[in-house]
């Protein structure tokens, strides 16, 4: 019973986060809002749910962790919207919500070491986002240096994540390698949106399903471990 709901919740996220990207590109941020949490709701359900199969528990503790650390950045960041007064610092605290839950997600991954492949790949990424950034001209003017801090974190998590399927192979591995490269992929699509020359419905789009799609990977990992 538990993976059936677990699978009405992941397709009750993406769900949610198209009405969400809808509601957001009609200027009805409140509604947005709403339904946003609704999406971040649903991608923590599926962790509660298969935390409970989860053979580690202290791992499944800090997925879970970093999920509604991710549902309340994600709240953080949509608040923006409703409350532009006050954009970059609902903007500044929900890239912390994230930071924090990255470092949850960190921690679980190195509760099995840290493998030695991460370092290479972790450059890799690093040297792949700081030209792709450029060539979007990206200016983060004041964000610069938490920017670079964050996405650092980010990079480090996924490159440790992809280095523990290198290392010791399995599904969970596999799914949580998945879903770090793809919220490298949505972070890094996300600055090219709020600092750089590009926008449209394409962007928003592709940076939101690889997020939710992260999010999602990395709950449903906790099924095999």
């Amino acid at each position: 019973m538990s993976l059936v709901l677990a699978s009405l919740f992941s397709l009750g996220c993406a769900g949610m986060g198209h009405v969400f990207l809808r509601a957001g590109r009609a200027g009805e941020y409140r509604r947005a809002f709403c339904f946003k949490g609704a999406a971040g709701l649903c991608f923590v359900a599926v962790g509660l749910l298969l935390a409970q199969r989860c053979g580690d528990g202290r791992r499944a503790a800090l997925v879970l962790a970093g999920l509604i650390l991710g549902l309340l950045g994600d709240e953080l960041l949509a608040l923006r919207y409703v409350w532009p007064e006050k954009h970059d610092r609902m903007f500044l605290l929900g890239g912390i919500a994230f930071a924090l839950g990255h470092v949850c997600y960190l921690a679980a991954l190195l509760r099995g070491g840290l493998p030695h492949a991460a370092w290479p790949i972790f450059a890799a990424g690093l040297l792949g986002v700081l030209l792709f950034e450029r060539r979007s001209r990206v200016d983060p003017g004041s964000f610069l240096l938490p920017g670079l801090a964050y996405m650092g974190l980010v990079l480090f998590m996924g490159a440790v994540a992809c280095g523990a399927a290198l290392s010791s192979f399995g599904v969970g591995a596999l799914l949580f390698a998945v879903g770090g490269i793809c919220f490298a992929v949505s972070d890094a699509l996300l600055c090219v949106r709020c600092f750089g020359t590009a926008d449209g419905d394409a962007l928003d789009r592709a940076l939101h399903i690889a997020y939710y799609a992260a999010q999602l990977l990395i709950a449903w990992s906790l099924l095999w471990y």
